[in-house]
């Protein structure tokens, strides 16, 4: 199932994903926005050097969120803190792999990136990260 289709949807932030905390909605958004780009890029047949730019920002926007949501899990002692951080690496390991499996085709390897970051992030929003709300409501997160 893709979430974002060929024919130019994109992926899009909806309140349902919220989970009431300023700075890692503007995370998620920010991962949004950066698949949506790279979609773009696709479309118009961007060089291999600009997707592979993409790649790379959102690699590091991945870190640099799930770092902050860890930061979190530790600080305010969230009971789903080894579970969720095990989703994070098991998502680490499938984008190395995509890496792996594609390195000599980068517009194929922003294309599986592309659906695999739809799907992912949307049932992640709506799953997992749910689960921390209260627990980073009650530690005076908004």
């Amino acid at each position: 199932m893709n979430i974002i289709h060929a024919s130019g949807g994109t992926l899009a932030w909806k309140d349902e994903y919220s989970v009431n905390v300023k700075e890692i909605d503007d995370q998620h958004k920010q991962l949004f926005e950066q698949t949506n780009e790279l979609h773009r890029m696709l479309q118009a047949h961007a060089d291999a050097i600009t997707l592979t730019q993409q790649v790379e920002k959102i690699l590091a926007s991945k870190a640099a969120h799930f770092a902050t949501e860890e930061k979190y899990f530790h600080q305010f002692n969230f009971d789903g803190t080894a579970e969720h951080e095990r989703l994070h690496r098991d998502f680490s390991e499938q984008i190395a792999y995509l890496q792996k499996e594609y390195a000599s085709d980068i517009n194929m390897l922003s294309a599986k990136l592309v659906d695999f970051l739809a799907l992912w992030l949307v049932g992640h929003l709506m799953g997992v990260d749910q689960k921390y709300k209260q627990c980073f409501k009650d530690g005076g997160l908004q």
